[in-house]
């Protein structure tokens, strides 16, 4: 197992599905509780961008920007309700 600083603690999670054997974007998003669904989908892009067949890196870049505009324009509604 690799030692991790202190600082880098934060990014650590348990995935139950995997001892460090193969794991889907999917556990990973519910490992870091990442719920927002336009950060899922930035998430996914940027993590598969280019490998999975359809759209080439480019492409995935530019829709994984535009899915954290999405994200950010949702987060300044929630945060305007508050």
């Amino acid at each position: 197992m690799t030692d991790f600083n202190e600082s880098g603690s934060k990014y650590l999670r348990t995935v139950p599905c995997s001892i460090l054997g193969r794991v889907d974007v999917y556990a990973v998003l519910d490992a870091f509780d990442v719920r927002c669904p336009a950060r899922q989908h930035a998430i996914k892009k940027l993590l598969c961008s280019g490998i999975r067949g359809k759209a080439d890196t480019m492409q995935d870049l530019r829709e994984a920007r535009d899915a954290i505009d999405r994200a950010i324009q949702m987060q300044e509604a929630r945060e305007a309700a508050q």
